[in-house]
């Protein structure tokens, strides 16, 4: 019987973890494609901290994507500028590959030594 146990609390650790990367990648993706906006539109650092900020406030779970490309839209529209929903739908895509790269690529942090 122990072995079973030990591959359900393996099968959990492992969903623990995966569930833990979408998340870090999600968070990381969104920050990009803000900052990506905001460079698109020139908008001050204090500009662009607040749509980070704005991005990363939407909540979790189904229709994140869509409201986030709305809200960038929306943006877009505020600040007189016109753009396609499918070219920053692919932006976000890019900026998605991009953080997964990152996370992927980064080294953990090294134990404090004693």
């Amino acid at each position: 019987m122990p072995m079973f146990e030990d591959r359900e609390r393996a099968f959990e650790a492992k969903y623990a973890h995966d569930e833990e990367f979408r998340f870090l990648v999600t968070a990381r993706r969104d920050k990009l494609f803000a900052h990506e906006v905001a460079g698109k539109l020139e908008l001050p650092v204090q500009g662009a901290r607040e749509l980070v900020a704005a991005a990363l406030a939407l909540p979790d779970g189904p229709g994140r994507d869509a409201a986030l490309l709305g809200h960038m839209a929306k943006v877009f529209v505020e600040h007189g500028r016109s753009t396609d929903v499918a070219k920053l739908a692919a932006l976000l895509e890019d900026c998605g590959t991009q953080a997964r790269r990152q996370l992927l690529v980064m080294p953990t942090p090294e134990p404090p030594v004693r």
